[in-house]
């Protein structure tokens, strides 16, 4: 139990000192109150427990999710990761413990974050108080695989406090635990250090430069875990005339990045430029802020909101600009060229960085010449 404790704490330290917050996104609707989010916690825990009662025999794919890792179409939720994978006998639920959703893909989503709110705050007053939001995942994550049928768990990140709470089940050798990346593995803290623990069985990644790094970090005790490659989207992009850059944001800045700001700023008429802007999952709410950032540049401004830029995307000679979002693998992995505007990125995206596809610049002058 101790080394569970001292390894989950480190992992939490390893995100704060990287200046990641591990808190799942707040709710962008609806604000719901604990005791609200513990009855829905409830009447779907009792639900999960019926279908699975009466379905003993059956394989169940469980998909841990939230808010940020899905996005709407005319107000549904659709799931951003692992849709194109095409699952059977899916069971979703919302790790997030202030979302309440109904259903992901058409297909109902399980709410536990209010079970784990009510049972974090009744471990405040035991032995597993340092953790007790940890404990709570555990112990409801623990209950509800005991009654499947060996079914795989696709975890889409292991280091937040639902994911730990999969790695450390007793259990854990009853299901098979598969981690799908969302965005940057390599040289990303938690990924860096061998663990002493196997994390998952399965490891879904985007290139086999990941797979490499993790054979060498995170995984190089355990060389019998399962590499698979995520494939991506197949490209109709062309070249079209003018200037066009995708910009993606960072939680981290709350809003556009000041260098990139001052390029767009110093715009004039005639430039023919168009920039779309890709918010983060968590900032979907901060779009105001965004536009009003913008709405003086000379430039042509697109929000883009579709569920994968690769695959919406028309234009070959696309830009990707950002200080270090995963969106920067993505483009150099698929030929296209990138400006990584911090120096959190520039460090990062070291193995990207050949100053002909992929640049570090961090002044004006720097995306002028690139641009």
């Amino acid at each position: 139990m101790d080394n569970e404790i001292q390894y989950v704490l480190r992992v939490q330290r390893e995100l704060k000192n990287f200046n990641i917050s591990e808190v799942d996104s707040t709710d962008q609707g609806k604000a719901y109150s604990n005791f609200y989010k513990i009855c829905i916690a409830i009447r779907d825990l009792f639900s999960l427990v019926t279908l699975l009662t009466l379905n003993r025999s059956k394989k169940f794919n469980f998909i841990y999710s939230g808010e940020g890792l899905c996005y709407k179409v005319d107000g549904k939720y659709r799931d951003r990761i692992l849709e194109d994978m095409a699952l059977e006998n899916l069971i979703y639920i919302n790790r997030g413990r202030d979302t309440i959703i109904t259903s992901v893909n058409g297909i109902k989503m399980y709410n536990i974050g209010g079970g784990v709110k009510l049972l974090s705050f009744i471990f405040k007053f035991t032995n597993k108080k340092q953790l007790s939001t940890y404990f709570a995942y555990k112990t409801i994550n623990g209950f509800i695989l005991r009654l499947a049928n060996n079914p795989d768990v696709y975890s889409l990140l292991y280091y937040n406090l639902n994911g730990l709470s999969l790695v450390f089940l007793k259990q854990k050798s009853k299901f098979k635990l598969i981690e799908v990346q969302h965005g940057t593995i390599i040289n990303f803290p938690t990924y860096a250090k061998p663990s002493e623990i196997k994390i998952a069985d399965v490891f879904y990644v985007k290139n086999q430069e990941t797979i490499k790094y993790l054979k060498e970090h995170l995984n190089k005790n355990f060389q019998e875990i399962n590499y698979k490659l995520l494939p991506y989207p197949k490209s109709e992009a062309v070249d079209k005339k003018g200037k066009y850059i995708l910009y993606a944001s960072t939680v981290e800045f709350n809003g556009i990045h000041p260098v990139f700001l001052e390029y767009l700023n110093q715009l004039n008429k005639d430039n023919d430029i168009t920039v779309f802007i890709r918010l983060h999952p968590r900032e979907k709410d901060k779009i105001g802020l965004f536009k009003n950032q913008v709405k003086d540049t000379r430039a042509k401004i697109i929000f883009d909101e579709s569920k994968n830029w690769l695959e919406s995307n028309q234009i070959k000679n696309l830009i990707v600009v950002s200080p270090w979002s995963s969106v920067i693998e993505d483009a150099a992995d698929n030929g296209y060229k990138a400006i990584i505007l911090e120096e959190l990125g520039k460090n990062r995206f070291a193995y990207l960085i050949d100053n002909k596809k992929v640049i570090f610049a961090d002044s004006l002058e720097k995306i002028l010449v690139f641009i």
